[in-house]
C-alpha cells in the first residue's frame, strides 16, 4: 500500500544492511583524498558543450527522477503501470550505457551527443501524438536510453578538451553545473504539468533534448575540427545520480586508461621487452 509507511521501512532496512559488511570489516578505511575544484569559467572555456548539456540534463533528470511518476498520477496509470513505466526508464539507461558507450570511443563525440539528443527529445512526441500506454513505455525507453548515456557523453567529452591532471579536479564544477540544472528543473516541469496538462511533462523533456541537440550542431560549426578519435579519453558509464566522490573515482578511471595506453604506445614503440 503506497499510502503506508511499510514500503518506506523496507528500502530503509535494506540501505541500513548495505552499510554492515563496511562496517565489519576489519580493514582500514581507503583514504579519499578530495581534488581542489575546477572553476566553472574554465571548464565553460574548455567545453562550453559539455557544460550546457550538462546544466540541461540537470532539468531532464529532475523531470525524470522527481516528476515522471506525478505524470503517472495525472494520466491516471495505476500503481502498477507507474512503477513498469519507470522500471523501464531505469532499465533502458543501464543497457544502452553500453552501445553508446562503444559507439563514442571509435567517433566524433559531438555528433554521437547531438545524434542522442535528437532521439531521445524526438521520442518524446511518441505519447503526446498517440494514445495508450504501450505509447508511453516506449518513450520511457527511448528517453531513459538516450538521457542517461548522454550524461557520461558530455562528462567524457569534457574529459576530451582537458589536461590530464585537470581531470579530477574538473568533477567537482561538473556536478555542480548539472546539480543547477537539477535545482531548477522540478520548479519548471511542475509549473509546465499545472499550465500544460500531463502532455506537458514530455514537451518539457523533449525542449531541453531538442536544446542540447541544436547546440551541439552549433558548436561544431564554432570548433570545425575534431579531436582525433585515438586522442580521446575511453567513455567509462556514470550514473546522474552518483555522488561526487563516485564521480572523482571516474575521472581517475579516465586517467588510468589514458596512462596505459600511453604506455603501451611507449611500449610498442621501443620494441619488445
Amino acid at each position: 500500500d503506497v499510502s503506508g509507511y511499510i514500503l518506506f521501512i523496507i528500502p530503509s532496512i535494506l540501505v541500513s544492511l548495505s552499510f554492515a559488511p563496511i562496517l565489519l570489516s576489519v580493514r582500514p578505511t581507503p583514504v579519499v583524498t578530495t581534488a581542489k575544484p575546477m572553476s566553472i569559467r574554465g571548464l565553460i572555456d574548455a567545453s562550453p558543450l559539455a557544460c550546457f548539456g550538462l546544466l540541461l540534463l540537470g532539468g531532464v533528470f529532475a523531470a525524470q527522477f522527481g516528476m515522471f511518476a506525478i505524470y503517472g498520477v495525472k494520466q491516471d496509470l495505476t500503481v502498477p503501470q507507474i512503477s513498469f513505466m519507470i522500471s523501464t526508464l531505469y532499465i533502458s539507461a543501464i543497457v544502452f550505457q553500453y552501445p553508446i558507450g562503444w559507439l563514442s570511443d571509435r567517433m566524433d563525440r559531438r555528433v554521437l551527443i547531438m545524434v542522442v539528443a535528437a532521439v531521445g527529445g524526438t521520442s518524446c512526441f511518441l505519447p503526446i501524438l498517440f494514445d495508450g500506454f504501450f505509447w508511453i513505455l516506449a518513450a520511457s525507453v527511448m528517453t531513459g536510453a538516450t538521457t542517461n548515456p548522454l550524461y557520461t557523453l558530455c562528462i567524457a567529452y569534457a574529459n576530451d578538451n582537458l589536461n590530464r591532471e585537470d581531470m579530477a579536479s574538473a568533477a567537482g564544477g561538473l556536478l555542480f553545473v548539472n546539480g543547477v540544472g537539477a535545482i531548477l528543473g522540478p520548479v519548471a516541469v511542475g509549473w509546465v504539468l499545472e499550465e500544460v496538462g500531463p502532455e506537458g511533462y514530455w514537451w518539457f523533456v523533449s525542449a531541453l533534448m531538442l536544446i542540447i541537440s541544436g547546440y551541439a550542431a552549433w558548436r561544431m560549426t564554432r570548433r570545425a575540427t575534431a579531436k582525433p578519435v585515438s586522442d580521446t579519453v575511453s567513455y567509462t558509464p556514470v550514473a546522474p545520480s552518483a555522488s561526487p566522490v563516485a564521480v572523482e573515482v571516474a575521472q581517475e578511471v579516465y586517467i588510468e586508461a589514458e596512462l596505459n595506453e600511453l604506455g603501451d604506445e611507449v611500449g610498442g614503440d621501443s620494441g619488445p621487452r
